[in-house]
């Protein structure tokens, strides 16, 4: 449930559990992520005490270390590697409705910089205090008759997120306090583009259910991303793609109609246009995820 405060109510989630939104893992002996390229639709933060984790987002190859703080945002297509066996960390994991509660204000320069940035180093003191709030959280879970037990986890990560976004500031000084009326557009847009890619709808359609004009849309498009909204929804699309031929073994034809183009041959001229090469092409030349099963909760050690 979306979170909702007025004025005259200091909860926004009275008597909510937390357990459909969040859930704690402490010394975690890995991360409960998928091993074969999937969408992620959930947030995952956390601290690596030691070790470190490889893996592949949006087809880049990356790696979490030991002191350093991790976010793997929704919507994103991610796969785990490997895992050293010394691997221990803490984290968080936020459903996406509560995440996009705890974050509605942050502007989306906080959200590229993650994406590009999954992971980053901390001083031994911001380690300890990162643990601290996880130990706070903790402690909030276990109490089983708080009325407002939810209000405060929620409160506990965005002074969380504050101080993720404060370490960011250190790449990228003097960055906005909140989200201009463009990027609440364009939030609404991406949400939108999200839930209905496959459909392969035109602009029209996007500008309608936002209630704006193209030209708008266009324009919001344009300042936020420097590039027009058909560029944007081509370049999405081709995520979405690209990551359906790698991690699926479903046919070119069968994609073709998963994602409403009219033919084959305008799904192949389509990918071509793009990469310079057809999809089976794409398919055969690209390293693909060994196909291991998701993990599961019995994967985790939790003490």
């Amino acid at each position: 449930m979306s979170r909702k405060i007025s004025q005259t109510n200091i909860s926004a989630y009275f008597s909510q559990p937390i357990r459909n939104d969040f859930h704690l893992y402490r010394f975690a002996n890995t991360l409960l992520l998928p091993r074969v390229l999937r969408k992620y639709d959930k947030c995952l933060t956390g601290i690596c005490m030691k070790g470190e984790v490889r893996f592949t987002l949006l087809g880049m190859k990356r790696v979490i270390k030991a002191n350093e703080i991790f976010c793997f945002l929704p919507g994103h297509f991610v796969a785990i590697d490997s895992v050293s066996e010394d691997f221990e960390a803490h984290y968080g994991i936020i459903s996406e409705t509560f995440m996009k509660d705890i974050t509605s204000r942050f502007p989306n320069v906080m959200f590229d910089y993650l994406i590009a940035h999954p992971s980053m180093s901390m001083t031994s003191m911001a380690m300890d205090e990162a643990l601290r709030y996880f130990d706070l959280i903790e402690l909030k879970i276990k109490e089983k008759y708080n009325l407002f037990q939810k209000d405060i986890i929620f409160n506990i990560l965005y002074s969380y997120v504050l101080d993720m976004y404060n370490m960011i500031n250190r790449d990228l000084p003097n960055l906005p306090l909140g989200k201009t009326a463009n990027e609440r557009i364009f939030d609404k847009f991406t949400l939108l583009a999200y839930h209905h890619i496959k459909e392969n709808n035109p602009v029209t359609y996007y500008a309608d259910a936002l209630n704006i004009t193209p030209k708008h849309l266009s324009k919001v498009v344009k300042i936020i991303k420097g590039i027009s909204v058909k560029q944007w929804l081509d370049e999405f699309m081709m995520q979405e793609l690209k990551q359906t031929l790698l991690s699926t073994q479903m046919s070119v034809q069968e994609i073709s109609d998963e994602y409403n183009f009219s033919s084959a041959d305008a799904f192949h001229h389509f990918f071509r246009k793009h990469t310079g090469m057809s999809p089976s092409n794409y398919r055969l030349q690209t390293d693909r995820p060994v196909d291991i099963p998701l993990i599961t909760t019995e994967d985790l050690v939790i003490r």
